[in-house]
């Protein structure tokens, strides 16, 4: 080989050299772009409200901010109240060079406040997360622990296995209940029926002589109910607790109340319309007032949907025993009375649907609590009953209009459509709209990793978070590196993972396990601030780097 081809092909072998260290050298610079940008994903760097604070004023705008520009599209910011809905005003704007994020809000009552953020960072990776501040200083949230009136007069209680069974206690108790609200809504009603001035002086006497015997059956039926119930309350304690309900709880000034008023029901019938519709006001808003729509706020909106629902409830049941007396004692005065009452008893069972409605919106977070309680179940026979009442009330005012009596059959079917409503009345104002919430006890084993988790009382709102993690003695001694509490609504997509900040502490509980070492973390704070089914994550990462994570699923009502 000449000179000339040897210096050729070194030329050669030199150039492909270069394009192959220039190559590489591309490869390398590319790979480690990549690289870098796989860490630069922005990160959370501040929020406005602080994560986990407490003010007492309402601010006027959320705000996160991130450590890098934002992706101008995609970014999600909106704010919930403790009934997860969404209270922020107008659409998130980006601000400070566009690494952060606010929109504005209303002013906000007292309550937890869940702020939620999903974005993508300049490099197209998408973030997402939540965190919650509080305003003032919220009471808890309606459970069934504040509809139990054994918790009212403090007293331990669980409502939900004392329903469990039938026992002589429990009828008696029903039974006394069901009385009362016969008595009550008679007596009211037929009260009402006072302000019909064009009534004949045969249906005015009828009346007279059904609120007199009312009167007297209220009497009985008010001390029969109040005595059960104080037993029902003081359990096994003596007769001196009963007097400790009555005159240092809500509830039993309440029953004194109601008391006093039951002794002058015998005396109503010397009463003029005045007195006796101030007696009926005073009942039935002592009524309304002892239920379960005092819990619930606003309490004026529960609680006047609560009366105005007995007050249709007393205006029908009252007119219908009249009715039904006039017809057992003269059939052509029952045919004209009827269609006074008729016209009546359509306003009234009209009023009686849309407040019970609208309470029941109003207790419960969805619908689908129906079927969660005993008390969804009665309240579906109730409605049951009120189509039955209806279908009823159609044929006897068919009847009417055609100029015929109303038939003995279709009035004492009506009565006793009118009984059992009374009778699911008595049980449905015993039970509680709301599920009882239990403290959340998660355990798991594993060959890498046991952990518990616990949270009390585990219902919405400020919750005590207890985390214990066993690690295996032979992986850096079972030291952890980084432990996470995540909680994620699993009802609200759009809304990312809360972070339980957590503290160490020291344990004083018995529970080691053989070469495993354990951590425990606590918090305490509204990381759970509204109803619905939630799923923790716990991840641990160990000193070796290992990532373990483990997940569990629970609901809050």
């Amino acid at each position: 080989m000449n000179r000339a081809a040897s210096s050729a092909m070194e030329e050669r072998y030199s150039t492909r050299r270069l394009r192959l260290i220039v190559t590489l050298g591309m490869l390398w610079l590319l790979l480690a772009g990549f690289a870098g940008r796989a860490d630069a994903h922005a990160e959370l760097v501040s929020t406005l409200p602080i994560a986990g604070s407490q003010s007492d004023e309402s601010p006027q705008e959320v705000k996160v901010l991130f450590n890098e520009r934002l992706d101008p599209g995609g970014a999600k910011l909106f704010v919930l109240d403790e009934s997860s809905r969404n209270v922020a005003e107008g659409k998130p704007l980006f601000v400070d060079e566009g690494k952060g994020l606010t929109i504005g809000l209303p002013k906000l009552g007292e309550g937890h406040y869940t702020v939620s953020y999903s974005i993508i960072s300049a490099d197209g990776h998408p973030i997402s997360g939540a965190y919650v501040f509080t305003v003032g200083h919220p009471a808890p949230l309606p459970d069934a622990r504040q509809l139990d009136p054994h918790s009212q007069v403090g007293h331990a209680h669980d409502h939900a296995e004392a329903g469990t069974g039938l026992t002589t206690e429990t009828f008696l108790l029903y039974a006394s209940r069901v009385l009362y609200y016969a008595g009550l809504l008679g007596l009211s009603g037929l009260l009402l029926w006072c302000l019909n001035r064009s009534a004949s002086p045969f249906v005015t006497k009828i009346r007279e002589q059904a609120v007199g015997l009312a009167g007297k059956f209220a009497l009985i039926a008010t001390l029969t109910y109040i005595f059960f119930s104080l037993k029902d309350l003081a359990r096994e304690d003596p007769v001196s607790e009963w007097g400790r309900i009555l005159m240092e709880t809500t509830i039993g000034r309440l029953y004194m109340a109601e008391l006093l008023l039951a002794f002058a029901a015998p005396l109503l019938t010397s009463f003029t319309v005045i007195p006796r519709l101030i007696w009926v006001a005073i009942a039935l808003f002592i009524e309304a007032w002892s239920g379960h729509a005092v819990v619930y706020e606003p309490v004026a909106y529960s609680v006047g949907l609560d009366f105005v629902h007995l007050l249709a409830a007393s205006l029908w049941s009252g007119g219908l025993v009249l009715l039904l007396a006039v017809w057992l004692k003269e059939r052509p005065e029952a045919g004209r009375f009827a269609l006074l009452f008729s016209k009546w008893a359509l306003i009234a069972f009209l009023a009686l649907w849309v407040t019970g409605i609208l309470s029941t919106l109003h207790f419960l977070p969805s619908l689908t609590y129906l079927f969660y309680t005993k008390w969804g179940t009665w309240l579906i026979v109730k409605a049951a009953i009120s189509v039955l009442v209806a279908l009823t009330a159609f044929f006897i005012r068919l009847r009417l209009k055609k100029g015929d009596l109303p038939r003995g059959l279709l009035l004492k079917a009506d009565v006793g459509l009118l009984c059992a409503i009374v009778l699911t009345v008595g049980v449905l104002t015993y039970q509680t709209p709301l599920p009882a919430n239990k403290p959340l006890s998660y355990h798991k084993m594993g060959t890498d990793m046991h952990l518990t988790l616990r949270i009390t009382p585990n219902a919405p709102g400020d919750n005590q978070f207890t985390l214990k993690i066993w690690l295996p003695s032979s992986v850096g001694e079972g030291a952890a590196k980084k432990v996470q509490l995540r909680l994620l609504p699993k009802n609200k997509q759009d809304v990312g993972f809360i972070d339980v900040p957590l503290e160490p502490y020291t344990d004083e509980e018995q529970d080691a396990f053989p070469d495993f070492a354990k951590s425990t973390y606590v918090s305490t704070g509204p990381y759970l601030p509204f109803a619905g089914e939630w799923t923790a994550q716990i991840r641990v990462t160990d000193s070796e780097d290992t990532e373990h994570v483990k997940e569990t699923t629970f609901t809050i009502y």
